[in-house]
């Protein structure tokens, strides 16, 4: 019966798990991951710009071209 529970548990680990085997390789223990080396990220992944869509804030003047790229490149 203590399988079934495991089971559970993983299904529900992976349910709410942001693991990307694209772009992640798993530990050698646990449940955990790590970022693969030489993954390139997108142009925009780490700007912080899809906060703006997210948290439903006004986009500042300096960064609307940049915003309105990567608008662009996501549709």
């Amino acid at each position: 019966m203590k399988k079934s529970k495991h089971n559970k548990q993983n299904k529900k680990y992976s349910e709410v798990s942001q693991y990307n085997p694209e772009i992640h390789t798993k530990t050698k223990g646990g449940l955990g991951f790590g970022m693969k080396k030489n993954v390139k990220d997108k142009k925009y992944d780490s700007s912080g710009l899809h906060l703006i869509d997210v948290f439903k804030w006004e986009v500042p003047d300096h960064l609307k071209e940049a915003y309105l790229e990567m608008k662009k490149e996501n549709a």
